[in-house]
């Protein structure tokens, strides 16, 4: 018969288990990241089309304002093909720190929070529920790659994470002048597709 004392340490075993569930790949740490991660109460199949329609950022998201799938000469590729792909480009318009919940296509941005990001789509594994793009610069001088993730949360919800690892010459710059506010940007983005999903 199990003790109260076991019951315990396999309770809190088990909530270990399920805060510790992840569907983002084991990387590097690199010198710091910015993060999020959210239960929605939606299917993974939603969740999924929601983070790879890039021309309805606008319409919902906080933190990336405009993304733009381009050829490797940074031409904008037709409409039909604007979602992530790999080996393409993708140009960011961003807002760090983010807007105001919530956003529709016609909020306009904060000129002082703009940021622009050219970044490389390294991986689209639909059948695992992930999603990467790595900032395009000089490796040593400043390296990033976000990789997006969904999967099945273990309630019946859908789970939403997000990371980027910054590392580099340059990447304690650029936590200085941005790493609070990427930290709230990747947040706001997380409950900005709650409600998207959720309604």
């Amino acid at each position: 018969m199990l003790s109260f004392t076991s019951l315990i340490t396999l309770s809190s075993l088990a909530v270990l288990r399920v805060t510790a569930q992840t569907n983002l790949p084991d990387v590097p740490p690199g010198v710091f990241n910015a993060s999020a991660r959210i239960e929605i109460n939606t299917t993974v199949d939603a969740l999924w089309n929601a983070i790879t329609n890039f021309p309805v950022y606008p319409d919902w998201n906080p933190f990336v304002r405009l993304a733009v799938v381009t050829d490797d000469l940074f031409v904008p590729l037709p409409e039909s093909k604007q979602m992530p792909t790999e080996n393409k480009r993708v140009i960011f318009r961003v807002q760090i720190p983010p807007l105001p919940l919530p956003v529709s296509a016609s909020t306009p941005d904060n000129p002082l929070h703009t940021q622009i990001s050219i970044e490389n789509i390294t991986h689209v594994q639909p059948e695992l529920g992930r999603l990467a793009w790595k900032y395009l610069a000089p490796e040593v001088a400043l390296s990033s790659e976000r990789w997006t993730a969904v999967s099945a949360a273990t309630n019946g919800k859908a789970l939403y994470e997000s990371r980027e690892v910054y590392d580099g010459a340059l990447a304690t710059t650029v936590e200085a002048l941005y790493g609070t506010g990427l930290q709230e940007a990747f947040e706001a983005q997380a409950t900005a597709l709650k409600l998207l999903l959720e309604g």
